[in-house]
């Protein structure tokens, strides 16, 4: 199992909830910034896992999709936002399809 650390790419309210927790992040306002950040938490060294939320991951879809499925990279994950609904994958099946783990409910 790779280690790590955790960032996140989210709107104000989500980087909030986020940071009380001690997860680092960047607070984005724009699909632009959305994807710089993503970009730059994708190649950050040490990162293992990139909490995304559902507010920019829809924006940058394909994207995700290809950094979700690469080896070498970390694990990208979905979260939802604050007043959001949870769709997508949910996280057992992205890593079971990203590690070849299946994790038993």
């Amino acid at each position: 199992m790779r280690r790590g650390r955790i960032v996140a790419v989210g709107p104000a309210d989500t980087m909030l909830g986020l940071g009380l927790l001690g997860i680092e992040g960047t607070t984005v306002t724009s699909a632009r910034e959305a994807s710089d950040a993503f970009d730059r938490a994708l190649t950050a060294p040490g990162v293992a896992m990139v909490l995304l939320s559902q507010a920019w991951s829809e924006a940058l879809r394909e994207r995700v999709e290809r950094a979700s499925l690469a080896e070498d990279g970390p694990l990208v994950v979905e979260i939802p936002d604050p007043h959001g609904e949870a769709r997508g994958i949910p996280l057992s099946e992205r890593v079971e399809q990203v590690l070849g783990v299946r994790l038993e409910r």
